[in-house]
C-alpha cells in the first residue's frame, strides 16, 4: 500500500504529458484543417496538388483534410515592378535598368515600373500557369519589357528617347506590349520610362551643350532688351517732338489769329483748317466785279 501514492504521481505525470502532446498534435492538426485568407489576398484550393478552380475569400476556411488539401495565397493588391540602375531601387539587388543602343549608337539605360494585378477572378488560372507573381515577373514580364524596348527604343536618337515626348511614346509601346502578351486575368495598369542614363561621355557633351545654350539664350535675352529698350527710347523722343510740334502748331495759329484781328483781317474756318484773309486782297479782288456791275447797270 505504500507504493500506491509514488505509482498514482507516476500516472498523473505520464496523463499530463500525453496530454500535452495530444493538444501539441491537435493544434498542429487544427492548424491544418483551417485556411485563414488575408484581406487583400486570395486562396487557391488544391487537391492532392491540383487546382479544384474553388477560390476563397478573406476569413477563415475549414475543415481541410490534412496533407489532402492545400492552399495557395495569390495577391490581388496592384504590385509594382521595377527595373532600375539604382540597386536601392529595383526589385532585384543589382544595376537593372533596361539597355538598349539609340538610332546614334549611343548606350543607353532605361529606368522602368511597371505597375499590374492579378484579377480577383483569374487567380486559380494565374497560379496554375505561373504559381506564383515572382514566377511570372521573371517569365513574362520582365522580357518581355526588355526586348520591346530593344526594338522599338532603337529607332529614336538618344536625346529624342530622353525627352518628355520619347518617354511617353516607349511607355505606351511597352504598355501594349505587355497587355498583348500577358494573359486575360493580368491587368496591366501602366508602364512608366522614368528616367533615361546616358554613357558618361555623352552626358558630358550634353552638358556642354544644354550650357553653350543657356549662354546664347541669355546673350539674345540681353540683345533683345537693349534693343526694346532703344525702341522705346527712340518711340518716346518721337512722341515728344510731335507733342512739342502740335503745340507750336497752336500757339503759332492763336497768334496769328490775335495778329489778325488786330490788323482788321478777317480770319475764316470751315470747321477744320483756319483760313486768314487779307481785306487789302479782298477790295483788290472785289473791285473789278463791282466795275462790271456798275456798267452793266448803265
Amino acid at each position: 500500500m505504500a507504493s500506491d501514492p509514488v505509482v498514482s504521481e507516476k500516472q498523473l505525470q505520464m496523463v499530463a504529458v500525453i496530454g500535452a502532446i495530444l493538444l501539441l498534435v491537435g493544434g498542429i492538426g487544427y492548424i491544418l484543417m483551417v485556411a485563414n485568407v488575408d484581406e487583400g489576398d486570395r486562396g487557391v484550393m488544391k487537391t492532392q496538388g491540383a487546382v479544384t478552380g474553388d477560390i476563397l475569400e478573406p476569413g477563415w476556411h475549414f475543415p481541410l483534410v490534412p496533407f489532402y488539401h492545400s492552399v495557395e495565397y495569390i495577391e490581388i493588391r496592384p504590385q509594382t515592378y521595377t527595373m532600375s540602375g539604382d540597386v536601392h531601387e529595383g526589385d532585384v539587388d543589382q544595376e537593372d535598368a533596361v539597355d538598349f543602343r539609340s538610332a546614334d549608337q549611343q548606350h543607353v539605360g532605361a529606368d522602368i515600373t511597371v505597375r499590374y494585378r492579378v484579377v480577383e477572378d483569374g487567380v486559380d488560372e494565374f497560379h496554375r500557369e505561373w504559381d506564383t507573381i515572382s514566377q511570372y515577373e521573371q517569365r513574362l514580364l520582365r522580357p518581355e519589357t526588355v526586348d520591346t524596348v530593344a526594338r522599338e527604343a532603337s529607332a529614336l536618337n538618344a536625346t529624342e528617347a530622353n525627352s518628355d515626348e520619347g518617354r511617353a511614346l516607349l511607355s505606351e509601346i511597352i504598355a501594349d506590349e505587355l497587355r498583348s502578351e500577358s494573359p486575360t486575368y493580368v491587368d496591366i495598369e501602366s508602364v512608366q520610362v522614368r528616367d533615361i542614363h546616358f554613357d558618361p561621355s555623352f552626358a558630358r557633351a550634353l552638358e556642354e551643350v544644354e550650357i553653350a545654350q543657356q549662354e546664347a539664350d541669355a546673350e539674345r535675352t540681353r540683345a533683345d532688351g537693349e534693343a526694346d529698350a532703344e525702341r522705346i527710347r527712340a518711340e518716346g523722343e518721337a512722341d515728344a517732338l510731335r507733342e512739342v510740334q502740335e503745340a507750336l502748331t497752336e500757339e503759332n495759329l492763336a497768334l496769328e489769329q490775335i495778329r489778325a484781328y488786330d490788323e482788321g483781317t478777317v480770319y475764316v474756318t470751315d470747321g477744320g483748317t483756319p483760313v486768314i484773309l487779307d481785306p487789302g486782297e479782298m477790295g483788290a479782288n472785289d473791285g473789278p466785279e463791282e466795275d462790271a456791275e456798275e456798267t452793266n447797270d448803265d
